[in-house]
């Protein structure tokens, strides 16, 4: 089963505007992603999916492929369906163009679960800081390792507790199934998109990690991110 790695990418960002292409050390963040990905034993090409054309340039010119889709899909889901439809791929991984440490072993461990059978696998960590932190999300695991719910609340009560680190490997088919489902109640309430497969009755397998990514969303996950390669913060960057 053959897989690719796309990566949705857009500079319209609540918390960070313009975070794909934040320097990092001498490169756009989302470059620094597909450099990781490189690393990937498992993956035969990497790809951004993007609907902009400063994003499709910067990656263009760091010698990766970029495509570039319509402005109007909801979720980087939606975006990397769009690319996937005129791929020839049995497996798509979404890696989200904010996960500069992104673990390459991880991505390809989700890309065997799914050889294994699994329709969508997905991956957990030990949660570490606080719980009632509404960004970072919990999932509560089964005896057999699937996912029985996500949560920007903390749960289960009084734990244990463990952060959903947002990266999918899905089976093509699957992929375009959970992106021709309608909104779901319960992902409207927790604006968590995966809840809306869970509710189709789509299991998600998870991979356990002890190492979460760190995803770059607000100016401090960004400073951090500098500091841990070495990078000073940049003058007139976001």
């Amino acid at each position: 089963m053959r897989a690719v790695a796309l990566v949705p990418a857009r500079l319209g960002s609540s918390r960070l505007p313009g975070k794909v292409l934040a320097d990092l050390a001498g490169r756009p963040m989302v470059v620094r992603v597909l450099e990781r990905l490189r690393g990937c034993r498992e993956i035969a090409e990497i790809a951004v999916a993007t609907d902009d054309r400063a994003v499709a340039e910067a990656v263009r010119a760091a010698g990766f492929l970029a495509t570039l889709t319509r402005a109007d899909h909801p979720s980087g889901t939606d975006r990397i369906a769009e690319v996937a439809l005129a791929m020839q791929a049995e497996i798509i991984v979404n890696v989200q163009g904010d996960e500069p440490f992104v673990d390459p072993a991880l991505v390809d461990a989700l890309v065997v679960a799914v050889r294994q059978g699994a329709v969508i696998a997905t991956a957990c960590a030990p949660f570490e800081g606080d719980p009632a932190e509404p960004s970072r999300v919990k999932v509560v695991r089964s005896a057999k390792g699937q996912a029985l719910y996500f949560s920007r609340a903390p749960i289960p009560a009084g734990g244990p507790y463990y952060q959903h680190i947002g990266l999918y490997a899905f089976r093509r088919a699957t992929l375009l199934q959970v992106t021709a489902l309608p909104p779901s109640p319960l992902e409207q309430s927790e604006r968590l998109e995966q809840l809306r497969w869970l509710e189709a009755g789509l299991p998600i397998q998870l991979v356990p990690t002890q190492a979460p990514s760190l995803a770059v969303d607000t100016p401090a996950d960004l400073a951090r991110a500098r500091a841990m390669l070495g990078a000073p913060k940049q003058g007139g960057d976001p």
